[in-house]
């Protein structure tokens, strides 16, 4: 996989984080909590609501669990971190285990930190990004989306009875060589995102489980901008992003 297969990885999440509301709407109390709370509910209700709680993000933080599975590896790899977010185009992946790293994107400037590697990288991706966050469609509802993707609904799983499953299977030829789809599960009582699964054309897929969801916190000033010990080569680059879609 390549640093920009995996770039495409990492913002397909943040487009499922940009899903949480600020509180529970009133269209969403309605929703049962039973397994059956996803039956029979039209996809035009669905996105209905998905506009509704697109409108409320400005700042997000979340854990995840990541895991990731490829027919180049034995068995699963497993990581786990948290995650921030500022609209319009300001991430960080802060990764825990099984290895520290920490991947920012702030004012169209990528840097990556590998502390254990004493290994650090940047690059100006502002084009590029902006680009991105628009096809993934953070900060825009439904009808911009299905501009890039075919939106349908699917079924959930017996993991996820009580979610609303959105399969989005990518229209732009672009899309349709990097990625087969993106599944992303939304809870049915509160609207977070649950989980996320990208299925890449190489056969991998990268599940996300989202944890601890919190909507519009108050985050620091400073948080994007990753701090580089004195002594600490930058390279020019961003394969960071590839290591983190593939957890290494």
């Amino acid at each position: 996989m390549t640093g920009r297969r995996g770039a495409f990885a990492l913002l397909v999440i943040v487009l499922c984080a940009s899903f949480a509301p600020a509180k529970e709407p009133k269209a969403a109390k309605s929703a049962a909590a039973a397994p059956a709370a996803t039956a029979g509910i039209p996809l035009a209700d669905v996105l209905s609501r998905f506009d509704l709680v697109q409108a409320q993000v400005r700042t997000l933080s979340a854990e995840f669990v990541q895991t990731t599975r490829s027919p180049l590896l034995k068995d699963p790899v497993v990581a786990k971190g948290q995650f921030y977010l500022t609209k319009p185009a300001s991430v960080l992946w802060e990764y825990t285990s099984p290895e520290p790293m920490r991947f920012a994107v702030d004012a169209g400037e990528y840097t990556g930190y590998f502390p254990a590697r004493k290994k650090a990288e940047k690059r100006d991706v502002k084009r590029w990004s902006e680009q991105l966050f628009r096809y993934f469609g953070l900060g825009q509802g439904s009808t911009e989306l299905g501009k890039y993707y075919g939106i349908a609904l699917g079924d959930p799983g017996t993991d996820d009875t009580s979610s609303y499953l959105l399969v989005l299977s990518p229209k732009k030829r672009s899309f349709k060589k990097k990625f087969d789809e993106v599944k992303l599960w939304v809870s049915a009582t509160t609207w977070l995102p649950v989980r996320v699964d990208y299925i890449g054309k190489d056969g991998g897929e990268h599940e996300i489980r989202f944890v601890n969801t919190r909507l519009n916190p108050d985050l620091a000033a400073g948080l994007y901008q990753v701090k580089i010990p004195a002594g600490v080569p930058i390279t020019n680059g961003f394969s960071g992003l590839d290591a983190a879609a593939r957890t290494h």
